[in-house]
């Protein structure tokens, strides 16, 4: 056994779990990320959702034109992902593209996840091939694969570095990558929050709190200044917004529906999570080890924290939300079979494999016209033929989905996501109708915004049989047809 001081003060026992004979090097590690990354990127190229699109029309915006908006010229602040716009939109203006920029921060991301698990697992004194299993039953969860272009990923690989640092006992590191992860999505907090559980962190709380807040606070003083509001917009679209009886509490259910196959390939790993940290929290407090309370509560803490709020919030349950609760918690799973017994934790690497087997063949069989799991309307492919309907320079208002039109279309789409016009009555509804903390939060969240009246519309997109248009379906939506007609026109279905 390794002994150690903890930061309890006292002996910081851990298994003899690590590796004998053959170990993968550090860099090993690194560079499996890079190669899982550029792999799924180039796999998934065709089929990026709606939303990956938005973010990499606010990449290219930005890239381009130097507007923080979906289209050029129009300023909206309904990004969720800040530190991922960022990052799209400096490789997009290195590149000139923003599909590869996504490769590239992909890649990136797995790099980070790769060193991450892996200092993790020698910090703990685990063998790193249980940090080859996580990389790799990550970068196969066909829903996490469903969601690049958005900022999952990225989120994994801080939550890892998170990790990395905690078990390393450095509040300093630790404290940038909570202010990183609050930069790439404000819910993410739930995961800081979660981390003031760890042992090796809560005795120098102040220090990663600072630190954490130096490193976030400065971007939400710009937003709030030059934006108009600190808290992007879609809370106020996203909260609330339920699909009838589904929500986020329920809404995996709906999905093992529709996509069966995908759903339990991605849920698994995470069930895992729930046993394995289950046991590892009795183990952390009978020997009193700080750093593996540090994992538990990192990784399995922040992952139920996360996920209650999003329950709370009454969200519909768009398939990326889950994804860092499900990244989270299959981390746990995979990394922490290396604190098992023996005999458990051998069953337990072989059936990751299995699993990896499993949803890579499954991942190696799907058409990739749409992604493994999707809730829109049409495929990329369709989306590009129908944005080529419209007159060039047009303002078209969208048809619900807006995202990889506005990439493709020759025009200015607009709704409540590119115009900010548009979203001026919302925020004033929910302020009245908010009780008296929430209004004063959202009076304080928009006391500098100044919206411009809504650009005007020439045309709109419309999904209805009975247009002329490009015939339209995914296996979530039905059959259809997306065309274009003069604003104001009637239905004629």
């Amino acid at each position: 056994m390794v002994v150690e001081q903890d930061a309890y003060g006292g002996p910081d026992v851990l298994s003899a779990t690590g590796a004998r004979g053959f170990s993968p090097p550090r860099w090993s590690l690194v560079a499996l990320g890079v190669c899982v990354g550029v792999l799924l990127s180039a796999l998934t190229r065709r089929s990026l959702i709606d939303d990956a699109y938005i973010t990499m029309d606010y990449a290219r915006t930005f890239a381009e034109h130097g507007v923080w908006g979906l289209e050029p010229g129009l300023v909206s602040n309904t990004a969720t992902s800040p530190l991922n716009v960022v990052l799209l939109s400096i490789v997009t203006f290195v590149t000139g593209s923003p599909l590869v920029a996504v490769g590239v921060v992909l890649a990136l991301s797995f790099a980070l996840l790769g060193a991450s698990v892996g200092g993790a697992c020698d910090c703990l004194g685990w063998s790193r091939w249980f940090a080859v299993a996580a990389v790799l039953v990550l970068g196969t969860s066909p829903l996490l694969v469903s969601t690049i272009g958005l900022e999952t990923y990225l989120v994994v690989a801080i939550v890892a570095a998170l990790v990395r640092a905690a078990t390393a006992e450095r509040p300093g590191l630790a404290g940038i990558a909570a202010g990183v992860l609050v930069l790439v999505r404000l819910d993410l907090v739930m995961f800081v929050i979660a981390a003031l559980a760890a042992p090796t962190l809560l005795r120098r709380a102040p220090r990663f709190l600072l630190t954490g807040i130096v490193v976030a606070l400065p971007w939400f003083l710009v937003s709030w200044w030059f934006l108009g509001s600190a808290v992007p917009d879609t809370l106020l679209l996203k909260a609330g917004d339920q699909w009838g009886p589904w929500t986020y509490l329920n809404g995996l259910l709906l999905y093992s529906r529709v996509y069966p196959e995908a759903t339990y390939l991605s849920v698994v790993p995470a069930g895992l999570g729930i046993v394995v940290g289950l046991f590892l929290l009795g183990r952390s407090v009978a020997r009193r080890s700080g750093r593996l309370g540090g994992v538990v509560a990192i990784l399995g803490g922040g992952a139920a924290l996360h996920a209650i709020a999003f329950t709370l919030l009454h969200t519909a349950p768009y398939h990326w939300y889950y994804g860092p609760a499900l990244g989270a918690a299959s981390l746990l799973g995979v990394l922490g079979l290396a604190e098992l017994p023996r005999l458990v934790r051998g069953v337990g690497l072989v059936g990751s494999g299995a699993l990896v087997v499993v949803a890579g063949i499954f991942l190696g069989r799907h058409d990739w016209a749409t992604a493994p799991i999707t809730t829109n309307w049409a495929t990329p492919d369709q989306y590009r033929a129908a944005a080529a309907l419209a007159p060039p320079g047009a303002v078209v208002a969208s048809p619900g989905e807006i995202g990889t039109l506005a990439y493709y279309c020759d025009c200015t789409v607009v709704d409540q996501f590119s115009d900010r016009g548009r979203i001026d009555n919302l925020i004033h509804d929910r302020t009245a109708e908010a009780g008296p903390v929430f209004r004063a939060l959202l009076e304080a969240n928009y006391a500098r915004l100044r919206t411009e009246a809504p650009l005007r519309q020439a045309y709109q997109f419309v999904v209805d049989p009975a247009v002329q248009g490009v015939p339209i379906g995914t296996p979530w939506h039905v059959p259809s047809v997306l065309g274009i007609r003069p604003a104001g026109a009637v239905s004629g279905g």
